[in-house]
């Protein structure tokens, strides 16, 4: 159940709650108990298919755990969700089953691609984005303030496109540039946001900046802290936010079951724990929107946070 109880307060200064200067721990205290601007549901990895548990994943429990994290996310009175990537483990017929209890939602979803999400049959694989309800792989909107981005991390990859497609090769030799490198995260689950994406963010940042927005970012894909688990080119993307530190505030990612936290140059990084795993507990958040902070409500797994800014 999402509570507001034992949050971990992190300032932009990037201080632990306990370590906090009084006049900043005051401020960061006030904003827990804020109303917010609006709110937001989280969920990352469902990945459900109707299959045996595969080690600490629970494949079949994602249909009762998302439809458990759906009710309580209505009652939160959200004013849309989001979901992280890698809505299914495998088989295009797995969408049918997990795309239900999504359905009750009160609120829109808006989905994100990840490297699950195309672990079907090599014919079906066009047809993944239009399945799950998305229109434009990338995409952002404005509200209160915020400027919300999606970012499509599976665009080079090597199981996104059918095999020996232009895009296809490019993703291969990328691959095995950064495995020649002895990158850790040169992992064929793991792919590269493309240059005209890039240049498409770089213009959202700088039209947010100039509108006076602050940027949410998501993407299946963490860049921060230096994972197995990143985008291939997570070195270059980071370095667009820290060029855009003043308006980005948070990425929020999946992929990483485990979870992580990073903050760097005043920009939360925040990998929101797997849904799938486990037998009994479920992972999900309610993100709260402040003027000056996002409070993240967790349940389950997912700790909850306060992210000053």
């Amino acid at each position: 159940m999402i509570t507001r109880r034992n949050f971990l307060i992190t300032s932009a200064a990037g201080t632990a709650a306990n370590t906090l200067h009084p006049l900043v721990s005051q401020a960061a205290q006030a904003a827990n108990s804020e109303a917010p601007l609006f709110s937001v549901g989280l969920i990352a990895d469902a990945q459900y298919t109707d299959a045996k548990p595969g080690g600490i994943r629970y494949y079949r429990k994602s249909i009762n755990k998302l439809a458990s994290a759906v009710k309580d996310i209505n009652k939160a009175r959200v004013d849309f969700s989001i979901h992280l990537g890698d809505l299914i483990d495998r088989e295009f017929s797995s969408f049918d089953d997990i795309l239900e209890p999504l359905r009750e939602l009160k609120k829109p979803v808006h989905q994100i691609l990840g490297n699950h999400d195309f672990a079907v049959e090599e014919d079906k694989k066009q047809e993944v984005a239009g399945k799950m309800g998305i229109k434009e792989t990338y995409y952002a909107f404005s509200q209160s303030g915020f400027r919300f981005i999606f970012l499509d991390g599976t665009e080079l990859s090597t199981f996104a496109q059918p095999k020996g497609s232009p895009i296809h090769e490019e993703a291969m030799a990328m691959l095995n540039e950064f495995k020649a490198k002895k990158r850790k995260n040169a992992q064929s689950w793991n792919s590269a946001i493309g240059p005209k994406q890039i240049i498409w963010l770089e213009s959202q940042l700088a039209a947010s900046a100039k509108a006076g927005e602050k940027a949410i970012i998501s993407c299946h894909y963490p860049i921060l802290p230096d994972n197995v688990h990143n985008l291939w080119n997570d070195q270059e993307i980071l370095r667009l936010m820290d060029q855009h530190s003043n308006t980005v505030v948070a990425w929020f990612n999946g992929h990483n079951h485990a979870g992580n936290y990073a903050q760097h140059e005043g920009v939360h990084y925040v990998t929101v724990q797997g849904m799938v795993d486990t037998p009994d507990s479920n992972a999900y958040a309610v993100l709260d929107i402040l003027p000056n902070a996002l409070r993240i409500r967790g349940s389950g797994r997912v700790p909850s946070r306060l992210l000053t800014f």
